[in-house]
């Protein structure tokens, strides 16, 4: 017998590069898509974290600029990182998690933002999915990467299932799904939940994996 669909090698190829190739010609621009540098990257997926990627381009490359090293950001007072944040929401709690992550970083690993996924996690403020964001992003490791984004899409086209982002079946599926490292997948995956896989009324017909979907089989419009 051959393998089962969900797993089928090719299919999961099929899927990766259509999702690559549809970003290469529509996915959003964002000023922390075009770096590497490892705080930038810490920093913006700290601040995505329950909002959105347009709210977070309102004030990222003035925070950046503002806050341009884990020394400024860790002597800065609460209530001024406070201020700058104060469009995303949460901003005692994020302007909190980013001065004890840059003021971690200095004491723990000499002011260098650390090359370890482990190490990444335990930081204040990031966790299981920035920590795999900054491995792939700044580092260029391709750590599986998981949040409601790719629950939702991956549900859709591989009938997964699954409940959430904790439930470790998706890392595992992201483990085999993900293949090499590159940026743009994983962004594909959050720009195509944004702006085609909705999860009300998707535009199945402008999606570049409805001939994979297992949605889309199910569902024809």
């Amino acid at each position: 017998m051959g393998e089962a669909p969900l797993l089928n090698g090719k299919r999961l190829g099929l899927v990766r590069q259509a999702i690559i190739d549809w970003f290469d010609r529509y996915g959003r621009d964002f000023p922390w898509r075009h770096g590497s540098e490892p705080f930038q990257i810490l920093v913006a997926e700290m601040l995505l974290r329950r909002t959105t990627a347009t709210a977070v381009s309102r004030i990222y490359t003035e925070f950046i600029n503002r806050f341009d090293s884990l020394e400024r950001l860790a002597r800065a007072r609460q209530s001024t990182i406070e201020r700058s944040l104060s469009t995303v929401g949460l901003q005692s709690v994020r302007a909190q998690q980013l001065q004890q992550m840059a003021k971690m970083v200095l004491k723990e690993y000499d002011g260098i933002i650390p090359e370890n996924l482990a190490a990444l996690e335990s930081l204040s403020g990031v966790g299981r999915y920035a920590a795999a964001a900054v491995m792939n992003f700044a580092f260029g490791f391709p750590e599986a990467m998981v949040d409601g984004n790719v629950v939702h899409l991956m549900n859709r086209v591989f009938s997964l299932g699954v409940k959430g982002p904790t439930d470790n079946t998706i890392w595992d599926f992201m483990r085999k799904f993900g293949g090499p490292q590159d940026k743009r997948l994983y962004w594909g995956i959050i720009d195509l939940v944004t702006i085609v896989c909705l999860r009300r009324v998707p535009f199945c017909h402008e999606c570049p994996l409805s001939k994979y979907c297992d949605f889309y089989a199910s569902n024809p419009k």
